[in-house]
């Protein structure tokens, strides 16, 4: 019995054997059950399996996953075959109707310099024209000026269009004096100590030595006339003193001594003040003013007049300092020449330089013949208009006061160009209208804007029209030309598949480039919202008590805060701050990821509370295990599929904000591309969103697929971690 027993063991331990060695061979058949105990099955049941599995049924997942596969092929590598960048701005040769030149009438008087012998100020320079024009208000053909230095320049006009300037040739002889003290007298020890009026300092310009005499006829004669000289002065010093010292000693508080009122007064016992109570002129150097001179000098200092006659003489009066001399006028020295005349050249090679123009000018008051770089010129002029004419008496130039220059500024327009751009405007204003044409024969471009000329080298020329237009005080001349042009909302094209935006930037490189950062913010958002969260979140649910209460009224706070005014306020003030559009693009990431971590740390704190209770939580604390390392190793990878799923939905919504941002103009700045602000280019009106279709279609096509991929992606994962939602 026994041995049967055994045997029928042995049977069974060996037909076991040869069953689970069968079973380790065997390989199931497509849709062949499974037993409880099959290796396969525990195979088929792994979790991330199970899940993959899940995610790779939905339908819907998948179409997202292949369009965001797509999305990131498409911005971050088709860029680098691409052979164009975000920030390329592409140019053609086309036909524009662009200014060609401008036209005014100069009424400004431009002045010129008559060599360097006078350096006239650059006050009195730039204040010419109020000179001519306070001589035009009063029909005066001279005008006496002085600079802040005392210098006099007289202004004298040639005609309506020509004025010069020249500084006068002035040598101060003598100087005027009001009342002034002359003397202290000192009684005690009857001595007088004099103000020393005589040497009064005379500026440099009035400050001319006379030419001296003959040294032959004067060389015995000066030392006599010096000598009678010093004894007429000594003794008129001593009768003033005698005259001085008498009324002091009568106790008079005036006295007069030769021809001239004196008044006395006391300043310290026993010294004086001698003061001279009339005006008197007194001589500098060898001039001795005549009786009745300092009256008529007072006199026209009274009336404001700076030139008097005495006897036939003329003479002028300077103030320096509040000081007035009387001076002798020499010859004066033409400083600079004004005009409002136009110099234009026939040879439009050919520019004449100030001096020549200065000369010109000149001789219009004269014969009109001068010289200049030893050639010899005549000028003919009526007064408004003239010609310049060289030795041969070919005209070589003319003379008005129309200003015709290309609109660059360049005078290399022709003088039949400028003459017919004259008539045109002259019946514009007769007519008092704003808008006028002519057709004139400009030279041809080619495709590329360069001039065209023919065989014998002569440039070919096309009539155009010219239109011309009054803009202010300035009339504008414009024209279709050809020139480099930047290539402006160029449509879809096979060099540009998209066509080329505002700035002449392609659109299809800005599209992979704008996607490229669209993406990169919503992933850096999410990433730094998710690690702010995680921790917040964790230490609430973890340590609860205080800590989960602080941290959770800190996640109300931040759900009270109004995120876009927020974002809208810092866009603001971006812009006022100028800042450079990739500092900014940084700075919006952590606002947006500061601003959105609230929702996650109370998802992790959730997920938190309710596992800290398990056994195996329980075990690990009973381990001694750390908390830190309970939270981050046990904890955390236990929420981390709530977490994908999250994070993979707020991707969609985190790249919508930054359009709407970048669309109202607060988000990521020009020249950065990014989807928002390129929809935002073409949205000025209606009609350029009508009619650039072609731009904001795609890109928000684009931000629409994207969204989409996402919200599939998040849905299917969801559904992959969360096996009830398919019930």
């Amino acid at each position: 019995m026994s041995k049967n027993n055994g045997r029928r063991a042995d049977s069974l331990n060996e037909a076991l054997k040869r069953r689970e060695a069968a079973q380790e061979q065997h390989v199931h058949n497509e849709g062949e059950p499974l037993a409880l105990d099959d290796s396969e099955r525990v195979k088929v049941l792994s979790p991330g399996r199970l899940v993959a599995k899940r995610f790779f049924r939905n339908k819907l997942a998948i179409v997202g996953l292949a369009i965001l596969i797509f999305m990131f092929v498409f911005t971050f590598l088709f860029p680098l075959f691409y052979p164009y960048s975000q920030t390329q701005i592409f140019y053609k040769y086309g036909t524009m109707n662009t200014n060609y030149a401008s036209a005014t009438e100069r009424t400004d008087f431009v002045s010129y310099a008559l060599g360097e012998a006078v350096n006239v100020p650059s006050t009195v320079k730039n204040s010419i024209n109020s000179y001519i024009i306070q001589m035009q208000d009063g029909g005066l053909d001279e005008l006496q000026v002085t600079d802040a230095e005392g210098t006099m320049y007289t202004v004298n006009r040639l005609a309506d269009t020509i004025y010069t300037l020249s500084a006068d040739d002035l040598t101060g002889v003598a100087v005027y004096s009001a009342s002034s003290v002359v003397a202290e007298y000192d009684s005690i020890h009857e001595s007088f100590v004099y103000t020393v009026e005589e040497e009064t300092i005379v500026p440099d310009d009035l400050d001319d030595e006379p030419e001296p005499a003959d040294e032959a006829e004067e060389a015995g004669e000066g030392e006599a006339e010096a000598e009678d000289e010093s004894a007429q002065a000594a003794a008129e010093q001593a009768a003033f003193e005698a005259a001085a010292a008498e009324a002091v000693a009568a106790g008079q508080d005036s006295f007069t001594s030769g021809g001239m009122s004196y008044s006395v007064n006391m300043v310290i016992k026993n010294r004086y003040e001698i003061t001279r109570e009339s005006s008197a002129l007194i001589g500098l150097g060898d001039f001795e003013p005549e009786a009745g001179m300092a009256a008529a000098v007072e006199a026209a200092i009274a009336a404001g007049s700076a030139n008097i006659s005495w006897e036939g003489t003329p003479y002028r009066i300077a103030e320096n300092n509040g000081t007035y001399f009387l001076c002798t006028i020499g010859e004066p020295t033409e400083a600079l020449v004004a005009s409002t005349l136009v110099f234009n050249s026939y040879d439009t090679s050919v520019q004449f330089d100030d001096g020549f123009k200065a000369e010109a000018l000149l001789s219009a008051g004269s014969d009109g013949r001068f010289e200049h770089d030893g050639q010899s010129y005549s000028l003919d002029f009526d007064g408004e208009t003239g010609a310049i004419f060289d030795a041969s008496h070919n005209e070589i130039a003319s003379l008005s006061t129309f200003v015709v220059r290309r609109y660059s500024g360049q005078d290399t327009l022709s003088i039949d160009f400028k003459d017919a751009t004259q008539e045109v405007i002259e019946a514009m204003e007769e007519a008092g209208e704003t808008k006028g044409s002519f057709v004139f024969p400009i030279q041809q471009t080619d495709d590329e804007s360069n001039p065209v000329y023919d065989e014998e080298g002569n440039p070919v020329l096309v009539d155009t029209e010219i239109t011309v237009e009054r803009k202010t005080n300035e009339y504008v001349l414009s024209c279709d030309q050809t020139t480099y042009l930047i290539d402006i909302y160029a449509g879809p094209s096979a060099e540009h598949w998209f066509g080329t935006d505002g700035d002449g930037m392609d659109i299809l490189a800005r599209m992979m480039y704008g996607g490229r950062i669209s993406l990169m913010i919503g992933f850096v958002v999410v990433i730094l919202e998710t690690i702010i969260g995680v921790i917040m979140g964790g230490m609430a649910g973890f340590f609860g008590r205080w800590v989960d209460t602080l941290i959770m009224r800190l996640v109300d706070i931040f759900y009270c805060i109004p995120t876009y005014p927020i974002l809208i306020i810092m866009g603001a003030l971006f812009d006022a701050l100028k800042m450079d559009p990739y500092v900014r693009l940084v700075w919006m990431m952590v606002a947006l990821g500061v601003l959105g971590w609230a929702g996650i740390a109370r998802l992790v704190r959730g997920q938190i509370l309710s596992l800290r209770e398990q056994e195996f939580m329980i075990a690990q604390e009973a381990t001694g295990m750390r908390s830190s390392r309970r939270i981050f190793r046990h904890l955390v990878p236990n929420v981390m599929p709530q977490l994908i799923v999250n994070a993979t939905m707020s991707l969609g919504s985190i790249i919508i904000t930054e359009a709407t941002l970048s669309f109202l103009g607060l988000g990521v700045k020009h020249p950065l591309a990014t989807w928002g602000n390129m929809i935002n280019s073409v949205t000025g009106s209606s009609e350029s969103m009508l009619k650039y279709t072609y731009i904001w279609v795609p890109v928000g096509l684009l931000i629409c697929l994207t969204v989409v991929a996402f919200n599939f992606v998040g849905d299917g994962l969801r559904d992959a971690f969360d096996p009830k939602m398919k019930q």
